[in-house]
């Protein structure tokens, strides 16, 4: 049986924790220092890996499914109470953002579960509708644990980890959910090209539009 903090979104500084997004977030930090004293514009950072996961319709959902497209990526669990319906208002005011052309498939965005034993396809899809995803624009990915992780640490350089919690009850398995709460920008051929805050829309926007097929990225 399993038991969640009860404000699960909220990131605490255990020092497993401290450590692991210091190493899933080294390169980033680099590759942001490196754009602010060298390249006037967007540098690729790092190519996306292949991996295997299943979007809110249960349909598969991979790499060469980004190609084409820029993508505006974050990461969030359903059961999460605090960070995650914050970063979830933030993709949307982005979608409401996108013209026309953009809705059409020029910029989409992508929501990763990091809690993906629990949240299932059809509990994606019911979250998507909660927050108004428009479907075909906003897509929502999950699928075996390992992948996840595999796909969030070394693929989008985020970090994520289920750590248990001291104080539990020992007869139960309690745990936090910790995951990295900055914006990824992937462009159309499924390379990074930045890491934002979420408030930081204006840049993210043009940012993104400057790597479309009317852009220079």
């Amino acid at each position: 049986m399993q038991a969640i903090a009860e404000k699960p979104g909220r990131l605490v500084l255990h020092p497993a924790w401290i450590a692991f997004a210091a190493l899933a977030l080294a390169i980033p930090i680099a590759a942001l220092m490196f754009r602010q004293t060298v390249a006037p514009d967007l540098p690729v950072l790092v190519e996306l890996p292949r991996f295997s996961l299943v979007d809110e319709q249960g349909r598969a959902f991979g790499h060469d499914d980004m190609l084409g497209r820029v993508w505006i990526a974050d990461f969030v669990f359903t059961s999460c109470a605090d960070a995650c319906p914050r970063l979830q208002s933030k993709m949307k005011k982005l979608q409401d953002r996108l013209i026309p052309p953009e809705q059409g498939g020029a910029i989409s965005l992508l929501s990763i579960s990091v809690d993906p034993e629990r949240d299932t396809p059809e509990k994606l899809k019911e979250y998507a509708e909660i927050f108004g995803a428009r479907r075909g624009l906003w897509r929502y990915l999950t699928g075996p644990q390992q992948e996840v992780e595999r796909t969030v640490v070394k693929g989008f350089h985020t970090a994520m980890a289920k750590l248990p919690r001291p104080d539990s009850d020992p007869h139960m398995e309690a745990f936090d959910i910790m995951h990295g709460e900055r914006l990824v920008l992937v462009d159309r051929m499924g390379r990074i090209r930045g890491f934002y805050d979420a408030d930081d829309q204006d840049r993210l926007i043009r940012d993104a539009r400057s790597l479309t097929a009317g852009g220079r990225g």
